[in-house]
């Protein structure tokens, strides 16, 4: 099965099916940007393929150039992935600190 027909794995998002598509075919810059007629080569429902574009998108992941070809942002993944580790690290916190919260009130009152 050639590179850009492999099928997309139960355990891969269409996210990274589309990232991992776009940087195998080098498209880092508009330069090298490729059009939407390639993107339909990775495995995905043309809904879930289009939703994943525009969400990836509105966060400047993926750029479309003006003449319709799109890219990857390598930069504005690397944003995305610290605030949604940012996140992730928030919501973690706030338990350990409620825990640590009780913990202390229940000891001392």
């Amino acid at each position: 099965m050639s590179e850009s027909k492999k099928r997309v794995s139960g355990r891969q998002t269409a996210g990274q099916a589309v990232i991992q598509y776009l940087k195998r075919a080098g498209a880092l810059d508009a330069e090298h940007a490729i059009g939407y007629d390639q993107l339909k080569n990775i495995k995905l429902t043309t809904q879930v393929l289009a939703y994943t574009i525009a969400n990836m998108m509105e966060e400047k992941v993926i750029v479309r150039t003006e003449d319709e070809r799109y890219y990857f942002n390598e930069k504005a993944w690397a944003k995305l992935e610290g605030k949604v580790l940012g996140a992730y690290s928030f919501l973690f916190i706030i338990p350990l600190l409620a825990a640590l919260v009780f913990w202390l009130l229940s000891k001392y009152i």
